[in-house]
């Protein structure tokens, strides 16, 4: 199955100006979220882990919970960790006001 998710990532950077940590505990794991604080485009970041854990969703039929999706990458290449099962089929991309994700699940 293939997913695919777009966010716009000033509505990411609203959502985190209005709930802030609130808003990282709820969707991103403890990896994720310190991951984003070292990176200078923080919203940029967030929002294509937010449609890589969409697109994931897309992918196997089904809503999950947020922090059940860990979404980090191998010498720049994304992958997603479910359950303690790896995926290797995910893409993330950026252009200017937009981030999007495909996520390939085969199993």
């Amino acid at each position: 199955m293939v997913g695919i998710d777009i966010v716009d990532i000033a509505r990411i950077g609203g959502v985190l100006e209005r709930y802030g940590e609130r808003f990282l505990e709820k969707v991103f794991a403890p990896s994720e979220i310190a991951r984003a604080r070292e990176t200078k485009r923080l919203q940029e970041y967030l929002a294509g882990r937010f449609a890589a854990k969409e697109a994931f969703m897309k992918a196997r039929g089904g809503r999950l919970p947020w922090q059940d999706i860990e979404v980090l990458s191998d010498q720049g290449r994304p992958f997603i960790v479910c359950r303690g099962k790896r995926y290797d089929e995910v893409s993330i991309s950026h252009e200017r006001s937009y981030a999007v994700s495909v996520v390939i699940c085969s199993d």
